[in-house]
């Protein structure tokens, strides 16, 4: 984290930006680089832990107090409740589950997390027919590189992002209502 941090930093510094670096915490909330290099465990869900911190903020201007938010990461789909404007907390977190989807096959982990529930496969997760003929969908990813066919960046097998444009859900990247 240190190195990917530095390095994030300086290259930041060479393309111009002053400011100061903050990053997402996996409870929500805001930390510097140090912080974040000194304990870096407080960042392992700080990607979808922004979803749902961006539909609370979003809860409160609408005055909708009732949301759900929803992540779809390149291996992940997750979801956070929010209730009264706030997402649900927790305190702790299982990370690597041996058994997806399943309590208690991973590592448990006590710090301070917004409470998300993965709720299927990412964009980038590859489908397939498996051996019975029936659709599978991940638990192998096509990555940022060469990630989905329809990226152009020679990927070769069909990703839920692949489908999501064959069914109009994207159109050249512009999200568009799901027709059906």
């Amino acid at each position: 984290m240190n190195r990917y941090l530095t390095r994030l930093d300086s290259r930041l510094r060479e393309a111009g930006f002053a400011g100061s670096l903050s990053l997402m915490l996996s409870g929500g909330g805001l930390t510097g680089i140090e912080a974040a290099e000194a304990q870096p465990i407080h960042l392992i869900e700080s990607g979808p832990a922004a979803a749902a911190t961006a539909a609370a903020f979003y809860s409160r201007i609408t005055q909708i107090a009732d949301l759900i938010s929803f992540d779809m990461g390149g291996t992940t789909a997750k979801m956070c409740l929010i209730e009264a404007g706030q997402p649900e907390r927790s305190n702790q977190f299982e990370a690597a589950r041996v058994s997806r989807f399943q309590k208690g096959s991973g590592l448990p982990l006590k710090i301070p997390v917004i409470d998300l529930i993965e709720i299927g496969a990412g964009g980038g997760s590859i489908a397939r027919i498996d051996q019975m003929g029936l659709l599978k969908v991940g638990p192998q990813s096509a990555g940022s590189e060469p990630g989905p066919v329809c990226y152009g960046r020679g990927g070769r097998r069909p990703t839920v992002t692949d489908a999501d444009l064959v069914l109009g859900v994207f159109r050249h990247g512009i999200r568009t209502p799901y027709s059906g």
